[in-house]
């Protein structure tokens, strides 16, 4: 007998599902501006995480976060929303896994361009080749 989805299971999953898409959307706003006013603001370290990106993903997620909230107390979508959260959710796993791998072509190109050298001394290994951080400096003896 399968036995029914309580009220505390469904908040929990929502706390979750929600926590996730806020940090993840959090996450990767922060260090996208904090890329941009290194462009903006020239300095002499510029730090490119390349996992923050993946954190765009977090539209997806927070369109399922919504459309499960809606499920949860009105119990029915209109068409109208379903196709806005089925294209969210879309979107954001569209947009999970492009915008990195554009990311990571263009952006340590423009930093290049810049005047700027990579410095892999001061990279710190991660475990996942997707979440290193890139760091670079215009001058190379602060890598050294």
């Amino acid at each position: 007998m399968k036995e029914e989805t309580t009220i505390s299971q469904i908040l929990i999953g929502l706390l979750i599902s929600g926590s996730l898409a806020l940090f993840s959307l959090i996450y990767f706003t922060f260090y996208l501006f904090n890329l941009v006013d290194h462009f903006i603001h020239p300095s002499t370290v510029i730090e490119y995480n390349r996992g923050a990106m993946y954190g765009i993903g977090g539209i997806g997620l927070l369109s399922f976060f919504c459309g499960f909230l809606v499920l949860l107390f009105y119990r029915k979508l209109s068409p109208k929303a379903e196709s806005r959260m089925g294209k969210g959710i879309i979107i954001g796993i569209i947009l999970m896994f492009i915008f990195p791998l554009v990311s990571n072509f263009t952006v340590p190109s423009l930093i290049e361009n810049s005047g700027y050298q990579r410095c892999e001394k001061a990279e710190r290994r991660a475990s996942w080749p997707i979440f290193r951080i890139h760091i670079y400096t215009d001058n190379r003896q602060v890598c050294e």
